[in-house]
């Protein structure tokens, strides 16, 4: 071997984590780029006309008048990126792409505190593992969707909640709802940590509605009430009268998706019936005195997200997005749920593929089912694990 040969080697040995960091950057990059001219549903019946309102209107001018149901937040980033001569699909697209790499970082640094050891390549593992999931792909750089955008918050203020920094951490709860509604399924979780942990207190929650209204500074300014930065959510609520929609939920085995047959009577059922599934379960946590260490947190957060999207009414096949990354930490933290995440992110890829591509599958009542069995054998290995954990 020529000595030249083996020093390039050597240095390939000596760097290959660098290497591989960018390398699959890359990767990952070209892999979103692939995408970059899909056009979804969503962007020609909504997405694509509210940009061309906001850019019509002025930019930032525009925020005097509410655009589509976007938050304050999110129609400020929006008109942001109308000064940049790009195309209204590629800015939707560029804004979510930069978050599924926030999100990646987010991801590793909570793995890197949940992990017992090998911290570094575990974080580093679930840096990939998020870039590379097919669901953040296809959300961001085929659908040209956010939610990659409120989840980062919310992994963020899991992040300090592990330091035990209340107030920020219900900063970024509120910097969450603040760009989307689903950051709701995250609040029985932080509900559960207030009556169990009591180290904070109920009124860290008014931070969450003082958050949006701060973040929404620049749209009040143009006249704005501050009664619409909540009044858009509700209008969001509203707006469809299904119980089952295009997610496999607990009502998808008993409801026509495309009914709206029922919902009347039936919405507020499905309400109720949502919080007594998430109060049995907090009970049950607190019954078995189960410790609440930053892994049981994780559990816990993703156990209740789940619950939220499985059994409440007008759930949509993104909805789901907040657990799916959660289950990527889980993976981390016990390697058991890879049997489960499979399944998992199966059935969201049918949901997707049906909703993005028109492949036809549906969402009939055996993929409902399925969704139920994933959901009772997570509950089943973590009920577990966790009980497991507290006996140590």
């Amino acid at each position: 071997m020529f000595k030249i040969e083996k020093n390039f080697l050597d240095w390939i040995e000596k760097n290959l984590t660098v290497i591989v960091f960018v390398l699959g950057n890359i990767v990952s990059l070209l892999i979103r780029y692939v995408f970059k001219d899909i056009v979804s549903g969503d962007y020609t019946r909504f997405l694509e006309g509210w940009y061309n309102q906001i850019y019509e209107g002025g930019g930032i001018a525009s925020l005097r008048e509410q655009v589509g149901n976007y938050n304050f937040l999110y129609q400020i980033c929006i008109a942001i990126m109308t000064y940049f001569p790009i195309k209204p699909l590629y800015a939707y697209k560029i804004l979510s792409i930069l978050f599924d790499y926030l999100l990646a970082i987010a991801v590793a640094v909570v793995v890197g505190i949940v992990s017992s050891d090998n911290k570094k390549n575990n974080a580093l593992i679930a840096y990939f593992v998020v870039l590379f999931s097919p669901i953040v792909i296809l959300n961001s750089s085929a659908w040209a969707q956010c939610d990659s955008i409120y989840v980062f918050w919310v992994i963020i203020a899991v992040i300090f909640l592990f330091k035990e920094k209340y107030f920020l951490t219900f900063i970024f709860i509120g910097m969450s709802f603040s760009f989307k509604l689903q950051a709701v399924f995250i609040l029985p979780f932080f509900l559960l940590i207030y009556f169990v942990n009591k180290k904070f207190s109920i009124f860290n929650f008014v931070i969450i509605p003082l958050t949006m209204l701060i973040t929404g500074l620049p749209v009040l300014l143009f006249g704005r009430s501050v009664f619409d930065i909540f009044l858009i959510y509700s209008d969001q609520t509203n707006r469809y009268t299904k119980v089952a929609m295009n997610y496999p939920s607990f009502w998808s085995i008993l409801f026509n998706v495309n009914s709206t047959d029922y919902y009347n009577s039936q919405k507020f059922a499905a309400v109720f019936l949502t919080i007594v599934v998430l109060a049995v379960i907090m009970i049950w946590w607190i019954a078995n005195n189960v410790e609440l260490n930053n892994q049981n947190m994780v559990y816990l957060a993703f156990t209740l997200s789940y619950t939220c999207v499985l059994f409440l009414p007008q759930m949509h096949e993104r909805y789901g997005y907040l657990y799916e990354i959660l289950a990527i930490i889980l993976v981390m933290i016990n390697r058991k749920t890879i049997k489960l995440i499979i399944p998992l992110y199966i059935i969201t890829l049918i949901t997707y593929g049906n909703f993005l591509f028109g492949l036809g599958y549906g969402i009939d009542i055996y993929i409902g089912i399925a969704n139920i069995f994933v959901w009772f054998s997570y509950m089943n290995l973590i009920s577990k694990e966790v009980i497991k954990s507290s006996e140590k």
